[in-house]
């Protein structure tokens, strides 16, 4: 029986968290790091401001991020529509599993990087490219996390169900979609972790706003306290997806008890 409780390892989260924090501050202080290669605090909060204040290419901040947001998203959100399906199908039939497997397995390993100039020559330089290459690689884990899932239900679960005169239909929704739910739920965290950390790869097809726009195009020209803050930026909108999500999992899997 455990006996610790999980508030005291948030604490420490809190408390690594500081000391990285601080570490960096006191670095900047001593002249430790270099200010051209790492921003001191005070230089990043200033890039904030003028962020905030002034925008970047013309465009308010608010609108690099929900750029950002909306591809990440419609990627995410479309690849759970379809790799949820597809991913049953894999996990309950053999057949549907040695006719699609094979081509999911060979696309898995190609980063997406990779795929940008394809993607350019069939889908153009607009939306759909970014989109579409956000919800590809978000799908091929959605699929493979679902299909485990539905493997994973106990065999004598389901002959227990149909010894109880359960139709199909009735196995289906009440005990292979609650059996594997945790799967797939974390195939959806996976997933949504993939799609924001896409974005910069999606947003170099000639993205003009968005997050990784303001990224590369700040590198180019030596902006690097505006690196810093797309990235962090970047970083603090991922773990807050991450948190959402999690939450919702807790929520949906109360039966399985608290972490």
């Amino acid at each position: 029986m455990r006996t610790d409780s999980p508030g005291h390892y948030w604490l420490v989260s809190v408390a690594s968290v500081g000391v990285a924090l601080g570490a960096w501050l006191v670095a900047s202080w001593l002249g430790v790091l270099d200010p051209n290669r790492f921003p001191p605090a005070q230089t990043l909060a200033g890039s904030v401001a003028e962020l905030v204040q002034n925008g970047y290419s013309g465009k308010p901040f608010w609108m690099q991020i929900g750029a950002s947001m909306g591809r990440a998203l419609s990627g995410f959100v479309i690849a759970v529509l379809v790799g949820v399906p597809v991913g049953i199908l894999i996990g309950s039939s053999r057949l549907f599993d040695a006719i699609v497997s094979p081509f999911l397995t060979f696309l898995r390993p190609i980063p997406p990087i990779a795929l940008v100039p394809l993607f350019v020559f069939y889908f153009g330089i607009g939306e759909l490219s970014k989109v579409a290459l956000i919800f590809l690689t978000s799908f091929l884990y959605m699929t493979v996390n679902t299909a485990s899932g539905v493997r994973s239900v106990p065999e004598d679960l389901l002959l227990a169900s149909r010894s109880l005169g359960l139709t199909d239909r009735q196995i289906f929704f009440h005990v292979t979609i609650p059996a594997s739910a945790a799967a797939i739920l974390t195939g959806m965290r996976v997933s949504m972790t993939l799609s924001w950390a896409l974005v910069v790869a999606a947003e170099l097809i000639a993205a003009q706003v968005g997050l990784g726009f303001l990224i590369m195009d700040a590198t180019t020209f030596f902006r690097i306290p505006y690196v810093y803050v797309g990235i962090i930026t970047i970083g603090l909108i991922g773990l807050a997806l991450e948190g959402l999500l999690l939450l919702v999992e807790r929520r949906l899997l109360h039966w399985r008890g608290k972490q």
